[in-house]
């Protein structure tokens, strides 16, 4: 460490002491509940502990022992953290997007890797934004991009067939990079008409390198550090660490080919593509989105529609996988559906929309979102809440400046509200009576659920995650058949939600053989 680095260092930490002297003075979480400051480490708080563990596992055990409302100590000695599971609280939050915004923290890293997009954006530039890409998003215009999703499926499906037949009918291969090509194939050819060939381009290949780079860094003790100095210290976001520089790397791949389709103009009029769109609402509108913001959002909804639903594609092939009799009822309802896989027609697939809601209540591509208080606001809750001082209390009080933790998983796996099995990966419970909670004890969202977040924020593109999601599992699920092998998968988070087999990200082992109709 040179001298200017550890005065830098002795600087930042004398700074951050008095800010904790200082905020403690301010705040009034001291009797919440929550795990007790001696098992926290004094400089790292609680959040490394929960950042080394696999994703979201301390929470969801803090959450089933303290209730859905609970504090945890921040790194760096920053005000205590708010962990918030509670549907009443959550849902107030959700609702205002005025006071409750994505922590200034977190964006300079998000402007870092998808650009200052809908994700990015806040207040009135949010809603600017999002009503100018709304109609992209309109179920007539998801139905036009049913042929290309479908015919992306069917690749991915006859990609696993050939490469079963090649290795005798069964072949043990890594699910993981064949969903991602699949979903990247979607995005590119519904985001800006373009042909990724099933992940050999040279641009998906490059896009590839790029997330995997990413994802391993985002596990590292950087990954953690980063966002944590950021947050007590906003104006270092140019220092260059290696976690946010990596993540740079995914918005020049593919805003390098945005642009390069962009500035080739319009196209025949024929193409259907959100790009082109876009492009054509600027031209007749003259008060469109710009330029930078259309390559921005085209970057967002890359990565956000690209990455979130092949994760939790792969990981439901997964349980599918551990649990053979559900899969056989998912294949003999597809078999017996029969017809094209349309907008249309696959909401009347029940059992795979039940396969779907589970696996997105179980395996939320985006386990946890932040919000910071922006004034001093109550909060309401549905369940009370036991303090240490022994005080119940039907409201919680927030200060401006509060740092809030939303676990979406935690929050849809707890067992107060699901029930002992709530971590089980059951499907049967969206289609029998009384199996899924009353809708008055869980959130508003899509299916009452958080997957896609609730609110004036929530998801834009959730209907085409949707259809993209169910049209590639039943076209899967059809033809093949999957089976578990020994390798034990954790998880951690890691911008969404990782697989891990022996310390490597992005790795769902599975046996996949042609499908038996008996």
């Amino acid at each position: 460490m040179t001298i200017v680095s550890g005065a830098c260092f002795i600087l930042l930490f004398a700074w951050a002491v008095a800010r904790f002297i200082l905020k403690r003075k301010q705040e009034d979480i001291r009797h919440a509940p929550g795990p007790c400051s001696e098992s926290a480490s004094w400089i790292w708080g609680h959040e490394l502990e929960a950042f080394r563990g696999q994703a979201l596992e301390y929470y969801s055990k803090w959450m089933f022992q303290f209730g859905p409302l609970f504090k945890i100590k921040a790194a760096l000695f920053h005000s205590d953290i708010i962990v918030l599971g509670d549907h009443a609280a959550v849902q107030h939050i959700f609702a205002d997007t005025t006071n409750y915004v994505k922590a200034p923290s977190f964006r300079p890293i998000v402007a870092n890797l998808v650009g200052k997009g809908m994700i990015w954006a806040e207040g009135e530039e949010h809603t600017q934004q999002r009503r100018l890409l709304s109609h992209v998003f309109a179920p007539e215009r998801l139905k036009d991009m049913g042929d290309d999703i479908l015919e992306c499926a069917e690749k991915f499906q006859n990609t696993l067939t050939s490469l079963a037949l090649s290795h005798g009918g069964t072949v043990t291969t890594n699910i993981v990079p064949f969903t991602s090509a699949c979903t990247l194939d979607i995005i590119g050819r519904v985001g800006f008409g373009h042909d990724l060939k099933f992940g050999q381009s040279a641009e998906a290949q490059e896009l590839a390198t790029s997330w995997k780079r990413t994802v391993n860094e985002g596990m590292t003790f950087g990954a953690f550090l980063a966002p944590a100095i950021i947050r007590v210290v906003p104006f270092i976001t140019s220092l260059p660490f290696k976690a946010i520089q990596t993540q740079g790397d995914i918005s020049r791949v593919i805003g390098k080919l945005a642009r390069k389709i962009y500035k080739e103009g319009a196209d025949n009029g024929k193409q259907k593509n959100i790009l082109s769109i876009l492009m054509k609402s600027q031209s007749k509108s003259g008060y469109g989105l710009t330029e930078s913001q259309i390559i921005d959002n085209i970057i967002t909804f890359t990565f956000a529609g690209h990455e979130t639903t092949s994760g939790t594609l792969a990981f439901t092939l997964l349980e599918l996988a551990r649990r053979p009799e559900v899969q056989k009822k998912l294949r003999d309802e597809v078999i017996e559906h029969g017809g094209t896989l349309s907008y249309d027609t696959v909401p009347k697939l029940a059992y795979l929309d039940a396969v779907v809601k589970e696996s997105l209540r179980v395996h939320s591509a985006i386990p946890r979102t932040e919000r910071v208080a922006m004034k001093d606001d109550v909060l309401p809750l549905r369940t009370p809440i036991t303090m240490r001082d022994g005080k119940i209390l039907t409201s919680f009080r927030v200060r401006k400046g509060q740092v809030i933790h939303i676990p979406f998983t935690s929050m849809q796996t707890n067992p107060s509200v699901w029930g002992a099995d709530a971590a089980e990966f059951k499907p049967e419970r969206w289609i029998t009576p009384g199996g899924v909670p009353p809708t008055n004890e869980l959130p508003h969202g899509w299916s009452n659920l958080v997957a896609f977040c609730d609110g004036p924020r929530n998801c834009i593109g959730y209907r085409l995650a949707l259809f993209e999601f169910k049209v590639i599992l039943a076209t899967l699920v059809r033809a093949l058949e999957f089976r578990p092998t020994d390798a034990v998968v954790t998880t951690k988070l890691s911008l969404t939600w990782q697989a891990i087999v022996d310390g490597e990200a992005g790795i769902i082992p599975l046996q996949i053989s042609i499908a038996s109709y008996s």
